[in-house]
This record gives C-alpha cells, sequence and structure tokens, in this order.
C-alpha cells in the first residue's frame, strides 16, 4: 500500500513538472529568450548594472546572488557534516598530530618553501582581481586550501595548523556565508532588498567594495572548510 501511494505521488508531481519542460523553449535556438534578452541584458548593461566588468562575476554575485548564497550556504553545512561524522576533536588534533615523526625529502620541504609564496601571491591576486578578470573568490580559495594542504604535507601537520589558529578558525570557516550575511543586510538597509547593491554611478565603487568583500570571504571560507575536511580525514585512524 505505502509503494503504491509512494508512486502515485511520484507519478503526480512527474505530471506537471514534464508539461512545464514540454513547453520551455528548444535548447540551443537563437529566438530563445536566454539568446535574445538575457544574455544582451547582461553584456550590455552588466558591469554597470552590478558593478563588475567582469560580466561571470556581475551574474554570480549579483543577478544571480541568491543562488550563490545558497552555495555556500550548502558548503559551509557540508563541513559541518563531514566534521560531525568524522567525530572530529580539535584538541586532540593538535596534541597528537599524525605523522609529523615520517620523514621529510629536504629537497621536497626546500621547492615548497620556495614556491609557497609565489602561490599565495597568485591567490590573493585571483581572489582580489575576481570581478574584474577571469577569477574570483572559489577560484583563489580552492588555490589557497590546496597550498595549506600541501605545506601540512610537508612542513608538518603542527605548521599546517599554525596558518589556520584553532581560536578563529570557526570564524574563518564561516566566512563566506558571514560575508553574504553582512552585504545582503546592507544592501537591505540601504537599497530595500537584501544581497540590492546601490543603483547610482556615483557609487559604483561602494558595489565594487562590496563585491570584493564577497569574493574574499568565498576564498577564506573556501580555503578553510577544504584543510580542515583534510585534516579531519588525516587525524582518522
Amino acid at each position: 500500500m505505502k509503494r503504491i501511494a509512494v508512486i502515485a505521488v511520484l507519478v503526480a508531481a512527474f505530471v506537471p513538472l514534464a508539461a512545464a519542460v514540454a513547453q520551455l523553449p528548444t535548447f540551443g535556438e537563437a529566438s530563445n529568450p536566454t539568446n535574445t534578452y538575457l544574455v544582451p541584458r547582461y553584456l550590455q548593461k552588466g558591469p554597470e548594472e552590478a558593478g563588475a566588468a567582469n560580466v561571470v562575476t556581475d551574474v554570480i554575485l549579483n543577478y544571480r546572488g541568491y543562488d550563490t548564497n545558497g552555495e555556500v550556504v550548502v558548503i559551509f553545512t557540508a563541513l559541518i557534516a563531514a566534521l560531525a561524522t568524522l567525530l572530529v576533536r580539535p584538541k586532540q588534533m593538535a596534541a597528537t598530530p599524525p605523522g609529523d615523526d615520517a620523514p621529510r625529502s629536504p629537497i621536497v620541504s626546500f621547492v615548497v618553501k620556495a614556491i609557497a609564496p609565489f602561490i599565495a601571491v597568485f591567490t590573493v591576486y585571483l581572489v582580489l582581481h575576481g570581478h574584474l578578470s577571469p577569477g574570483g573568490g572559489f577560484q583563489g580559495g580552492t588555490i589557497f586550501g590546496a597550498l595549506i594542504i600541501l605545506l601540512s604535507l610537508t612542513l608538518g601537520h603542527k605548521y599546517g595548523l599554525s596558518l589556520l589558529p584553532e581560536r578563529s578558525r570557526p570564524w574563518l570557516q564561516a566566512a563566506a556565508v558571514l560575508a553574504f550575511i553582512a552585504v545582503g543586510l546592507l544592501g537591505w538597509a540601504l537599497c530595500g532588498a537584501y544581497l540590492a547593491y546601490p543603483s547610482y554611478s556615483q557609487l559604483e565603487w561602494v558595489r565594487e567594495g562590496w563585491l570584493i568583500a564577497l569574493e574574499i570571504g568565498i576564498g577564506v571560507g573556501g580555503a578553510a572548510i577544504f584543510a580542515t575536511v583534510f585534516w579531519t580525514m588525516e587525524a582518522e585512524p
């Protein structure tokens, strides 16, 4: 009986969804609204309306800002779920770092120390220039998180943990979510809607500053989450 009820609910949900999909414009046609209205609007008005010279940033952080806000919340929630599943204990991890007594190659350590500053500078460039050129918080955060993991593997677990102090680590992990909340509430207070941006041309620097704040939050939060997940998995027996 339960199986029949489940099947009936699925069919009832499938029929209107299938009917709606059947009425959508054919994918790839030049007459599609996405090609005749959305894309030209983004390319022509994006920098003026959204505040970034990079149209991709305009779409991700402005036109589609709610969706990106949801994405960073999902990523942060995944971190919480992973830590809860692995039953991580940060104090024990710091006290007994796994693998710190393993022999290391002096050549590998030297090479990593030599290239780490350049990787860090490149990460900062990606994050700060994401609103102007290809790059942004997601890309920069991924590279910086990988750098922290690389330093942990080559220079020791304790050294990696020192880059993200335990007291500030929860705030760094939530940096993306907090940045979106802060910018969203500022938009609500000053412009009347959550994640709204000032529309006046004189306030273009404000829009740009908010976009940079979001990029930094995404980058810092992403790097902290990637590194924490790695350390958690590394600590598992």
